[in-house]
C-alpha cells in the first residue's frame, strides 16, 4: 500500500455509485400503492391500521412492512399486501418502483400495482378497515402543509465539554413538512401523505 500512487489508491472511486452514509444500518421497509380500476376511473386503496397494533394504531397507510432477510423490497411489498388484504399473487400486477424515503433509522421503498378482483377482505389482526379514494382527488387537491421544527435532546452524560461552545453550541433544528389530505372524513397524514405527494408528482 505504501508504494501505491494516489491515483491507484483512490481508483475505486471512479464509476462508484454513492451510498447514503448510514444507509447500510437502516431498517428496510416496503409499501405498495394499490390501484383499482373502476368505471369512473382509477382509485387508490388505503388501510386503517388495527387498534391492536403497538406501532401507529388507527393510522391510515398503504399495505407494507419490513423487508425480511433474503427477500427484495419488491417481494416484501407483495408479501405484506397478500398477508394484509388476503389476496393472491395473481391479483397483484406490479407496475414498478417509485422513490425511496429515508429518515432516521429506516428506508422505505415504494411500489405501485394494479389490484385485480379484490373482494374487500382483510386480516383483522393488522387492519381495522379499508377504503378507496379516487386518484383524481389527489391530482386535483393539494395537501395541507404544516412545518414542525425538531430540537435535539441530550442524555445527562453527553460530553458538552468536548464541543466548542459547550452547551451554547448552536445546534441546527431541522424542519419537517407534515402533510395532511382529508377525504370523506378520513385524514391521511405523515409518511403516507408524503408518499402520496411524491406519487402524484411522478404522475
Amino acid at each position: 500500500m505504501k508504494d501505491l500512487s494516489l491515483e491507484d489508491r483512490f481508483a475505486f472511486l471512479k464509476g462508484r455509485t454513492p451510498e447514503r452514509i448510514g444507509e447500510r444500518d437502516m431498517r428496510q421497509y416496503a409499501v405498495m400503492i394499490p390501484v383499482i380500476e373502476t368505471p369512473v376511473g382509477p382509485e387508490l386503496l388505503f388501510e386503517v391500521r388495527s387498534e391492536q397494533l403497538h406501532h401507529q394504531p388507527g393510522d391510515i397507510c398503504f399495505p407494507g412492512g419490513g423487508v425480511e432477510p433474503g427477500e427484495t423490497p419488491a417481494e416484501a411489498a407483495v408479501r405484506e399486501m397478500r398477508e394484509e388484504l388476503l389476496v393472491t399473487a395473481d391479483q397483484i400486477e406490479v407496475f414498478g418502483e417509485g422513490d425511496i424515503f429515508g429518515g432516521g433509522s429506516r428506508q422505505v421503498h415504494t411500489f405501485v400495482c394494479r389490484l385485480k378482483g379484490y373482494d374487500g377482505r382483510f386480516s383483522r389482526s393488522e387492519v381495522a378497515e379499508v377504503f378507496r379514494v379516487p386518484l383524481s382527488f389527489f391530482l386535483e387537491q393539494e395537501p395541507e402543509v404544516h412545518l414542525v421544527r425538531w430540537k435535539p435532546e441530550f442524555g445527562e452524560d453527553f460530553p458538552f465539554e468536548k464541543i466548542h461552545g459547550g452547551k451554547r453550541y448552536p445546534w441546527r433544528s431541522p424542519v419537517d413538512r407534515i402533510l395532511f389530505y382529508e377525504y370523506g372524513g378520513k385524514v391521511i397524514w405523515g409518511m403516507t401523505a408524503r408518499i402520496l405527494e411524491n406519487f402524484v408528482g411522478l404522475l
